[in-house]
Protein backbone atom coordinates (compact mmCIF):
# COMPACT_ATOMS: atom_id res chain seq x y z
CA UNK A 1 0.00 0.00 0.00
CA UNK A 2 1.70 3.28 -1.32
CA UNK A 3 0.99 5.50 1.87
CA UNK A 4 1.16 9.36 2.01
CA UNK A 5 3.53 9.73 5.03
CA UNK A 6 1.68 12.45 6.45
CA UNK A 7 -1.09 10.27 6.99
CA UNK A 8 0.84 7.13 7.62
CA UNK A 9 -1.28 6.16 10.60
CA UNK A 10 -4.59 6.81 9.38
CA UNK A 11 -4.21 4.40 6.52
CA UNK A 12 -2.48 1.95 8.78
CA UNK A 13 -5.99 1.97 10.85
CA UNK A 14 -7.87 1.86 7.60
CA UNK A 15 -5.88 -0.70 6.39
CA UNK A 16 -6.96 -3.16 9.43
CA UNK A 17 -10.48 -2.15 9.51
CA UNK A 18 -10.68 -3.34 6.16
CA UNK A 19 -8.36 -6.25 6.71
CA UNK A 20 -9.70 -7.41 10.09
CA UNK A 21 -12.88 -5.57 11.01
CA UNK A 22 -16.44 -7.81 11.02
CA UNK A 23 -18.56 -5.10 11.01
CA UNK A 24 -19.72 -1.34 12.12
CA UNK A 25 -19.65 2.01 11.64
CA UNK A 26 -16.05 3.91 11.08
CA UNK A 27 -15.59 7.67 10.15
CA UNK A 28 -12.95 8.96 8.18
CA UNK A 29 -12.64 12.64 8.37
CA UNK A 30 -11.07 14.89 5.54
CA UNK A 31 -11.72 16.98 2.95
CA UNK A 32 -13.51 16.47 -0.33
CA UNK A 33 -10.53 16.06 -2.30
CA UNK A 34 -8.88 13.85 0.58
CA UNK A 35 -11.85 11.45 0.73
CA UNK A 36 -11.75 11.33 -3.20
CA UNK A 37 -7.49 10.03 -3.13
CA UNK A 38 -8.41 8.01 -0.34
CA UNK A 39 -10.98 5.86 -1.72
CA UNK A 40 -8.81 5.28 -5.07
CA UNK A 41 -6.22 3.77 -3.10
CA UNK A 42 -8.65 0.99 -2.31
CA UNK A 43 -9.45 -1.35 -5.27
CA UNK A 44 -9.99 -4.68 -3.72
CA UNK A 45 -13.50 -6.58 -5.26
CA UNK A 46 -14.83 -6.70 -1.70
CA UNK A 47 -15.23 -2.77 -1.82
CA UNK A 48 -18.51 -1.24 -2.75
CA UNK A 49 -18.26 2.59 -3.47
CA UNK A 50 -21.28 5.14 -3.08
CA UNK A 51 -20.07 8.49 -3.74
CA UNK A 52 -22.58 11.55 -3.16
CA UNK A 53 -20.74 13.72 -5.15
CA UNK A 54 -21.38 11.56 -8.35
CA UNK A 55 -24.86 13.58 -8.97
CA UNK A 56 -25.06 10.09 -11.77
CA UNK A 57 -24.76 7.90 -9.01
CA UNK A 58 -26.69 9.11 -6.48
CA UNK A 59 -29.18 10.06 -9.22
CA UNK A 60 -29.56 6.31 -9.98
CA UNK A 61 -29.91 5.25 -6.48
CA UNK A 62 -32.49 7.39 -5.33
CA UNK A 63 -35.58 5.85 -5.94
CA UNK A 64 -37.91 8.64 -5.49
CA UNK A 65 -37.90 12.30 -4.75
CA UNK A 66 -34.92 12.56 -7.10
CA UNK A 67 -35.48 16.46 -7.31
CA UNK A 68 -34.77 16.63 -3.86
CA UNK A 69 -31.19 14.84 -4.17
CA UNK A 70 -29.66 16.80 -1.42
CA UNK A 71 -31.36 15.68 1.73
CA UNK A 72 -30.58 12.49 3.26
CA UNK A 73 -32.91 9.22 2.28
CA UNK A 74 -32.31 6.07 4.42
CA UNK A 75 -33.85 4.16 1.09
CA UNK A 76 -30.16 5.21 -0.76
CA UNK A 77 -28.42 3.47 1.81
CA UNK A 78 -30.73 0.72 1.54
CA UNK A 79 -30.46 0.11 -1.95
CA UNK A 80 -27.18 0.68 -2.15
CA UNK A 81 -26.42 -2.27 0.25
CA UNK A 82 -29.49 -4.53 -1.41
CA UNK A 83 -27.49 -3.95 -5.05
CA UNK A 84 -24.13 -4.86 -3.54
CA UNK A 85 -25.18 -7.78 -1.22
CA UNK A 86 -22.22 -9.72 -2.10
CA UNK A 87 -19.74 -6.95 -0.66
CA UNK A 88 -18.69 -6.94 3.00
CA UNK A 89 -16.97 -3.17 3.02
CA UNK A 90 -19.25 -0.03 2.09
CA UNK A 91 -17.27 3.55 1.46
CA UNK A 92 -20.05 5.80 1.42
CA UNK A 93 -17.80 8.94 0.57
CA UNK A 94 -18.92 12.60 0.77
CA UNK A 95 -21.78 11.74 3.46
CA UNK A 96 -21.44 15.66 4.32
CA UNK A 97 -23.46 16.47 1.11
CA UNK A 98 -27.22 15.32 2.31
CA UNK A 99 -27.31 17.29 5.73
CA UNK A 100 -28.50 20.26 5.42
CA UNK A 101 -31.49 20.65 7.86
CA UNK A 102 -32.11 19.08 11.35
CA UNK A 103 -34.41 16.56 9.74
CA UNK A 104 -31.54 15.18 7.88
CA UNK A 105 -30.32 14.18 11.18
CA UNK A 106 -33.02 12.73 13.31
CA UNK A 107 -33.52 10.86 9.86
CA UNK A 108 -29.98 9.14 9.78
CA UNK A 109 -30.66 8.39 13.70
CA UNK A 110 -34.06 6.57 12.86
CA UNK A 111 -32.08 4.71 10.09
CA UNK A 112 -29.43 3.60 12.24
CA UNK A 113 -31.06 0.50 13.03
CA UNK A 114 -31.47 -0.40 9.69
CA UNK A 115 -27.91 0.19 8.69
CA UNK A 116 -26.56 -2.03 11.68
CA UNK A 117 -29.00 -5.20 10.32
CA UNK A 118 -26.94 -5.41 7.48
CA UNK A 119 -24.26 -6.52 9.51
CA UNK A 120 -21.25 -4.89 7.23
CA UNK A 121 -18.42 -2.92 7.43
CA UNK A 122 -19.62 0.68 6.99
CA UNK A 123 -16.77 3.46 6.29
CA UNK A 124 -18.44 6.51 5.93
CA UNK A 125 -16.18 9.44 4.65
CA UNK A 126 -17.16 13.12 5.67
CA UNK A 127 -15.53 16.66 6.79
CA UNK A 128 -14.86 17.48 10.41
CA UNK A 129 -17.70 19.99 10.27
CA UNK A 130 -20.31 17.18 9.55
CA UNK A 131 -18.70 15.17 12.49
CA UNK A 132 -19.32 17.66 14.91
CA UNK A 133 -22.76 17.94 13.57
CA UNK A 134 -23.49 14.48 14.05
CA UNK A 135 -22.16 14.50 17.27
CA UNK A 136 -25.04 17.80 18.67
CA UNK A 137 -28.02 16.29 15.77
CA UNK A 138 -27.55 12.54 15.71
CA UNK A 139 -25.75 11.67 18.27
CA UNK A 140 -27.53 7.74 18.19
CA UNK A 141 -25.63 7.53 14.89
CA UNK A 142 -22.43 8.72 16.32
CA UNK A 143 -22.01 6.81 19.28
CA UNK A 144 -22.38 3.92 17.12
CA UNK A 145 -19.17 4.73 15.52
CA UNK A 146 -16.34 2.21 16.45
CA UNK A 147 -13.35 4.40 15.00
CA UNK A 148 -12.32 8.09 13.87
CA UNK A 149 -9.54 8.15 11.46
CA UNK A 150 -8.59 11.89 10.65
CA UNK A 151 -6.45 12.79 6.76
CA UNK A 152 -4.81 15.40 6.92
CA UNK A 153 -4.73 16.94 3.52
CA UNK A 154 -1.53 17.40 2.89
CA UNK A 155 -0.93 20.19 4.68
CA UNK A 156 -4.45 22.16 4.02
CA UNK A 157 -7.27 20.76 5.77
CA UNK A 158 -5.04 20.78 9.63
CA UNK A 159 -5.03 24.77 8.92
CA UNK A 160 -8.71 24.65 10.22
CA UNK A 161 -7.45 23.35 13.70
CA UNK A 162 -4.11 24.91 13.46
CA UNK A 163 -5.25 28.48 13.78
CA UNK A 164 -6.52 27.91 17.27
CA UNK A 165 -3.22 28.22 18.30
CA UNK A 166 -2.44 31.68 16.55
CA UNK A 167 -3.18 34.42 18.86
CA UNK A 168 -5.80 36.66 17.76
CA UNK A 169 -3.84 39.94 17.34
CA UNK A 170 -0.39 39.05 17.39
CA UNK A 171 1.81 36.90 15.45
CA UNK A 172 5.40 35.46 15.56
CA UNK A 173 7.55 36.02 12.48
CA UNK A 174 7.31 31.85 12.38
CA UNK A 175 3.34 31.90 12.96
CA UNK A 176 3.40 34.19 9.61
CA UNK A 177 5.70 32.19 7.43
CA UNK A 178 3.71 29.57 8.77
CA UNK A 179 0.26 30.70 7.47
CA UNK A 180 2.11 31.80 4.18
CA UNK A 181 3.00 28.55 3.52
CA UNK A 182 -0.17 26.81 3.87
CA UNK A 183 -2.11 29.62 2.12
CA UNK A 184 -0.01 29.09 -1.18
CA UNK A 185 -1.66 25.44 -0.67
CA UNK A 186 -5.17 27.08 -0.37
CA UNK A 187 -4.45 29.16 -3.95
CA UNK A 188 -3.87 26.39 -5.60
CA UNK A 189 -7.25 25.41 -4.57
CA UNK A 190 -8.94 28.34 -4.96
CA UNK A 191 -8.27 28.32 -8.80
CA UNK A 192 -11.19 25.25 -9.20
CA UNK A 193 -13.31 27.66 -7.34
CA UNK A 194 -13.09 30.78 -9.92
CA UNK A 195 -16.07 29.69 -12.43
CA UNK A 196 -18.53 29.57 -9.87
CA UNK A 197 -18.07 33.46 -9.16
CA UNK A 198 -18.04 36.57 -11.44
CA UNK A 199 -17.43 40.07 -10.28
CA UNK A 200 -20.31 42.59 -12.19
CA UNK A 201 -21.06 46.04 -12.35
CA UNK A 202 -23.38 45.12 -9.71
CA UNK A 203 -20.86 43.23 -7.67
CA UNK A 204 -20.11 39.53 -7.09
CA UNK A 205 -22.46 37.17 -8.36
CA UNK A 206 -22.00 33.43 -7.56
CA UNK A 207 -22.50 30.89 -11.01
CA UNK A 208 -23.90 27.64 -10.13
CA UNK A 209 -22.54 25.78 -12.91
CA UNK A 210 -24.52 22.54 -12.38
CA UNK A 211 -23.07 22.15 -8.87
CA UNK A 212 -25.46 21.59 -6.21
CA UNK A 213 -26.08 23.46 -3.16
CA UNK A 214 -24.31 22.07 -0.55
CA UNK A 215 -21.14 21.75 -2.79
CA UNK A 216 -21.06 25.23 -2.80
CA UNK A 217 -21.89 25.63 0.82
CA UNK A 218 -18.70 23.20 1.08
CA UNK A 219 -16.17 25.46 -0.91
CA UNK A 220 -16.98 28.50 1.09
CA UNK A 221 -16.00 26.48 3.94
CA UNK A 222 -12.51 26.24 2.57
CA UNK A 223 -13.01 29.85 1.39
CA UNK A 224 -13.80 31.13 4.70
CA UNK A 225 -10.54 29.56 6.19
CA UNK A 226 -8.34 31.37 3.39
CA UNK A 227 -10.18 34.66 4.56
CA UNK A 228 -9.06 33.73 8.26
CA UNK A 229 -5.78 32.79 7.04
CA UNK A 230 -5.85 36.35 5.16
CA UNK A 231 -6.62 38.20 8.10
CA UNK A 232 -4.19 36.89 10.39
CA UNK A 233 -1.31 38.17 8.08
CA UNK A 234 -2.83 41.29 8.17
CA UNK A 235 -4.02 40.99 4.33
CA UNK A 236 -7.18 42.66 4.38
CA UNK A 237 -7.99 43.31 0.84
CA UNK A 238 -7.86 39.54 0.12
CA UNK A 239 -9.66 38.48 3.08
CA UNK A 240 -12.35 41.08 2.20
CA UNK A 241 -12.81 39.43 -1.35
CA UNK A 242 -12.84 35.93 0.25
CA UNK A 243 -15.20 36.42 2.67
CA UNK A 244 -17.82 38.29 0.14
CA UNK A 245 -17.88 35.22 -1.87
CA UNK A 246 -18.56 32.96 0.93
CA UNK A 247 -21.47 35.75 1.71
CA UNK A 248 -22.78 35.75 -1.79
CA UNK A 249 -22.87 31.85 -1.88
CA UNK A 250 -24.67 32.11 1.55
CA UNK A 251 -26.91 34.80 0.65
CA UNK A 252 -28.21 33.54 -2.73
CA UNK A 253 -28.57 29.38 -0.97
CA UNK A 254 -29.36 30.07 2.37
CA UNK A 255 -30.94 33.22 2.14
CA UNK A 256 -30.99 36.72 4.03
CA UNK A 257 -32.68 35.37 7.44
CA UNK A 258 -30.39 32.55 8.04
CA UNK A 259 -27.58 32.68 11.01
CA UNK A 260 -24.61 31.35 8.55
CA UNK A 261 -25.66 34.64 6.33
CA UNK A 262 -25.28 36.82 9.34
CA UNK A 263 -22.03 35.01 10.73
CA UNK A 264 -20.60 36.48 6.93
CA UNK A 265 -21.83 39.70 7.53
CA UNK A 266 -19.69 39.55 11.47
CA UNK A 267 -16.51 37.82 9.51
CA UNK A 268 -16.67 41.05 7.11
CA UNK A 269 -16.61 43.77 10.03
CA UNK A 270 -14.25 42.54 11.31
CA UNK A 271 -11.65 42.95 8.12
CA UNK A 272 -12.68 46.40 8.31
CA UNK A 273 -12.46 46.67 11.68
CA UNK A 274 -9.00 45.58 11.33
CA UNK A 275 -8.15 47.77 8.58
CA UNK A 276 -9.22 50.58 9.97
CA UNK A 277 -12.51 51.41 8.20
CA UNK A 278 -14.90 51.39 10.87
CA UNK A 279 -18.04 53.29 9.18
CA UNK A 280 -17.78 49.62 7.00
CA UNK A 281 -16.97 47.70 10.00
CA UNK A 282 -20.28 49.10 11.55
CA UNK A 283 -22.52 48.53 8.69
CA UNK A 284 -21.68 45.12 8.27
CA UNK A 285 -21.66 44.02 12.12
CA UNK A 286 -25.37 45.99 12.23
CA UNK A 287 -26.45 44.46 9.17
CA UNK A 288 -25.63 40.77 11.35
CA UNK A 289 -27.06 42.33 14.30
CA UNK A 290 -30.57 42.98 12.81
CA UNK A 291 -30.92 39.79 10.93
CA UNK A 292 -30.01 37.61 14.07
CA UNK A 293 -32.98 39.77 16.10
CA UNK A 294 -35.24 38.45 13.72
CA UNK A 295 -33.92 34.86 13.39
CA UNK A 296 -32.52 34.08 17.10
CA UNK A 297 -33.92 37.13 19.40
CA UNK A 298 -32.47 39.22 21.90
CA UNK A 299 -31.59 36.62 24.35
CA UNK A 300 -29.08 34.54 22.49
CA UNK A 301 -25.00 34.17 22.83
CA UNK A 302 -24.95 34.93 18.60
CA UNK A 303 -26.59 38.41 19.49
CA UNK A 304 -24.65 39.20 22.21
CA UNK A 305 -21.35 38.83 19.67
CA UNK A 306 -22.51 41.25 17.24
CA UNK A 307 -22.79 44.04 20.14
CA UNK A 308 -19.73 43.68 20.98
CA UNK A 309 -18.31 43.62 18.00
CA UNK A 310 -20.09 47.25 17.28
CA UNK A 311 -18.97 48.11 20.92
CA UNK A 312 -15.51 47.63 20.23
CA UNK A 313 -15.66 50.05 17.74
CA UNK A 314 -17.60 52.74 19.54
CA UNK A 315 -14.36 51.83 22.29
CA UNK A 316 -11.82 52.19 19.41
CA UNK A 317 -13.24 55.61 17.45
CA UNK A 318 -13.77 56.82 21.15
CA UNK A 319 -17.37 56.76 21.88
CA UNK A 320 -17.33 55.32 25.20
CA UNK A 321 -21.18 56.26 25.44
CA UNK A 322 -22.29 54.02 23.31
CA UNK A 323 -19.15 51.52 23.65
CA UNK A 324 -20.52 51.14 27.25
CA UNK A 325 -24.43 50.63 26.18
CA UNK A 326 -23.35 47.68 23.69
CA UNK A 327 -21.28 45.91 26.28
CA UNK A 328 -23.88 46.19 28.61
CA UNK A 329 -26.28 44.95 26.73
CA UNK A 330 -24.25 42.14 26.07
CA UNK A 331 -23.76 41.32 29.60
CA UNK A 332 -27.32 41.74 30.45
CA UNK A 333 -28.27 38.96 28.30
CA UNK A 334 -25.10 36.75 29.10
CA UNK A 335 -25.73 36.67 32.50
CA UNK A 336 -29.28 35.95 32.11
CA UNK A 337 -28.67 33.05 29.35
CA UNK A 338 -25.43 32.06 30.55
CA UNK A 339 -24.92 32.73 33.80
CA UNK A 340 -22.66 34.28 35.93
CA UNK A 341 -19.98 31.35 35.66
CA UNK A 342 -19.48 31.50 32.05
CA UNK A 343 -16.15 32.85 30.04
CA UNK A 344 -18.21 35.53 27.73
CA UNK A 345 -20.05 37.03 30.67
CA UNK A 346 -16.23 37.55 31.84
CA UNK A 347 -15.43 38.51 28.57
CA UNK A 348 -18.14 41.52 28.66
CA UNK A 349 -17.02 42.31 32.18
CA UNK A 350 -13.68 42.74 30.90
CA UNK A 351 -14.64 45.00 28.46
CA UNK A 352 -17.27 47.14 30.40
CA UNK A 353 -13.56 47.45 32.55
CA UNK A 354 -11.60 48.61 30.38
CA UNK A 355 -14.08 51.22 28.91
CA UNK A 356 -14.16 52.46 32.60
CA UNK A 357 -10.26 52.25 33.05
CA UNK A 358 -10.04 54.55 29.65
CA UNK A 359 -12.67 56.66 30.90
CA UNK A 360 -10.46 57.02 34.38
CA UNK A 361 -13.40 55.98 36.60
CA UNK A 362 -11.15 53.60 38.29
CA UNK A 363 -13.34 52.45 40.85
CA UNK A 364 -15.81 51.07 38.23
CA UNK A 365 -12.71 49.43 36.32
CA UNK A 366 -11.51 47.81 39.19
CA UNK A 367 -14.97 46.14 40.10
CA UNK A 368 -15.73 44.59 36.71
CA UNK A 369 -12.42 43.82 35.78
CA UNK A 370 -11.78 41.75 39.49
CA UNK A 371 -15.17 40.08 38.48
CA UNK A 372 -14.05 38.69 35.00
CA UNK A 373 -11.11 37.73 37.08
CA UNK A 374 -13.06 36.01 39.17
CA UNK A 375 -15.29 34.11 36.59
CA UNK A 376 -11.73 33.29 35.02
CA UNK A 377 -10.36 31.70 37.67
CA UNK A 378 -13.26 29.76 39.31
CA UNK A 379 -14.44 28.69 35.12
CA UNK A 380 -10.84 28.13 33.29
CA UNK A 381 -8.15 27.95 36.52
CA UNK A 382 -5.32 30.49 36.78
CA UNK A 383 -2.86 28.68 34.37
CA UNK A 384 -4.78 30.32 31.45
CA UNK A 385 -4.40 32.51 28.75
CA UNK A 386 -7.25 34.80 29.30
CA UNK A 387 -7.17 34.85 33.36
CA UNK A 388 -3.60 36.31 32.40
CA UNK A 389 -5.21 39.11 30.52
CA UNK A 390 -7.10 39.91 33.71
CA UNK A 391 -4.24 39.86 35.53
CA UNK A 392 -2.68 41.96 33.53
CA UNK A 393 -5.49 44.76 32.80
CA UNK A 394 -6.22 45.30 36.73
CA UNK A 395 -2.59 45.35 37.08
CA UNK A 396 -2.55 48.62 34.81
CA UNK A 397 -5.46 50.00 36.21
CA UNK A 398 -3.84 49.95 39.64
CA UNK A 399 -0.90 51.83 37.87
CA UNK A 400 -2.68 54.56 36.59
CA UNK A 401 -4.52 55.15 40.00
CA UNK A 402 -0.44 55.25 41.43
CA UNK A 403 -0.97 52.21 43.90
CA UNK A 404 2.54 50.62 42.17
CA UNK A 405 2.64 48.06 45.22
CA UNK A 406 -0.55 46.39 43.80
CA UNK A 407 0.25 47.56 40.11
CA UNK A 408 3.71 44.94 40.33
CA UNK A 409 1.91 42.72 42.11
CA UNK A 410 -0.85 41.97 39.77
CA UNK A 411 1.06 42.75 36.66
CA UNK A 412 3.95 40.33 38.11
CA UNK A 413 1.58 37.19 38.72
CA UNK A 414 0.23 37.92 34.82
CA UNK A 415 4.22 37.57 34.07
CA UNK A 416 4.69 34.49 36.01
CA UNK A 417 1.90 32.62 34.81
CA UNK A 418 2.18 33.58 30.94
CA UNK A 419 6.41 32.38 31.49
CA UNK A 420 4.78 29.03 32.43
CA UNK A 421 1.94 28.44 30.02
CA UNK A 422 3.29 30.34 26.69
CA UNK A 423 7.07 30.33 27.65
CA UNK A 424 9.78 33.55 27.95
CA UNK A 425 9.62 33.87 23.91
CA UNK A 426 5.95 34.66 23.81
CA UNK A 427 5.03 38.42 22.88
CA UNK A 428 2.40 38.18 25.81
CA UNK A 429 5.20 37.65 27.67
CA UNK A 430 7.47 40.54 26.12
CA UNK A 431 3.85 42.80 26.81
CA UNK A 432 4.25 42.22 30.80
CA UNK A 433 7.75 42.74 30.61
CA UNK A 434 6.91 46.19 28.80
CA UNK A 435 3.98 47.15 31.71
CA UNK A 436 6.47 46.34 34.79
CA UNK A 437 9.20 48.49 32.81
CA UNK A 438 6.04 51.02 32.65
CA UNK A 439 5.34 50.56 36.23
CA UNK A 440 9.02 51.28 37.32
CA UNK A 441 9.43 54.31 35.18
CA UNK A 442 6.91 56.24 37.08
CA UNK A 443 8.08 55.15 40.16
CA UNK A 444 11.67 56.79 39.01
CA UNK A 445 13.46 53.36 38.88
CA UNK A 446 14.90 53.78 35.78
CA UNK A 447 17.43 50.90 35.72
CA UNK A 448 14.80 48.22 37.03
CA UNK A 449 12.46 50.01 33.81
CA UNK A 450 15.43 49.38 31.74
CA UNK A 451 15.91 45.73 32.74
CA UNK A 452 12.06 44.31 31.72
CA UNK A 453 11.92 46.35 28.78
CA UNK A 454 15.27 44.48 27.74
CA UNK A 455 13.84 41.47 28.33
CA UNK A 456 10.85 42.72 26.59
CA UNK A 457 12.76 43.99 23.46
CA UNK A 458 14.49 40.69 23.18
CA UNK A 459 11.47 38.76 22.59
CA UNK A 460 9.98 41.15 20.24
CA UNK A 461 13.01 41.29 18.19
CA UNK A 462 13.64 37.32 18.08
CA UNK A 463 9.18 36.66 17.23
CA UNK A 464 7.61 39.50 15.88
CA UNK A 465 10.91 41.39 14.40
CA UNK A 466 12.79 44.80 14.38
CA UNK A 467 9.99 46.93 12.61
CA UNK A 468 7.04 45.71 14.62
CA UNK A 469 5.25 48.76 16.00
CA UNK A 470 5.28 47.53 19.60
CA UNK A 471 8.96 47.09 19.14
CA UNK A 472 9.28 49.91 18.05
CA UNK A 473 7.61 51.18 21.13
CA UNK A 474 9.81 49.59 23.55
CA UNK A 475 12.95 51.12 21.84
CA UNK A 476 11.25 54.77 22.61
CA UNK A 477 10.75 53.91 26.48
CA UNK A 478 14.53 52.74 26.60
CA UNK A 479 15.72 56.00 25.10
CA UNK A 480 12.96 57.83 27.86
CA UNK A 481 14.64 55.64 30.58
CA UNK A 482 18.42 56.52 29.27
CA UNK A 483 18.07 60.14 28.97
CA UNK A 484 16.61 59.79 32.75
Amino acid sequence: MNNNLGNKESFQALDWVIEDAERGFFFVLASHKMQERIAKVYTTNDIAKLNYSDSVQYSDLRPYDKKNIEHYNPRVLEKFANEHADKQIFFVLNFQIPFSSIEDFLSLNDSKADIVSKNKIWVFFMTTELENRLYLSASDFHTHCNLKLEFEDFGIDETKSGLLDFSDKVFTLQQINEIEERLAHYKEEEKEFLPYFETTSEGMQLIRNGVSDNQLLAITGTLATMAELYDKIGDCENAIKAYEKVLVAREKILGLQHIDTAISYNNIGLIYENAGNYDKALEYHNKALEIQKQIVGLQHPDTTKSYNYIGVIYYKTGDYNKALKYFCSALEIRKKILGMQHIDTAESYNYIGTVYNNISDYSKALKYLCTALEIREESLGIQYRETTVSYNNIGTVYSNIGDYSKALTYLGTALKIREKILGTQHPDTAYSCNDIGDVYKKLGNYNKALEYYNKALTINEIVLGKEHPRTKNILENIEVCLQK
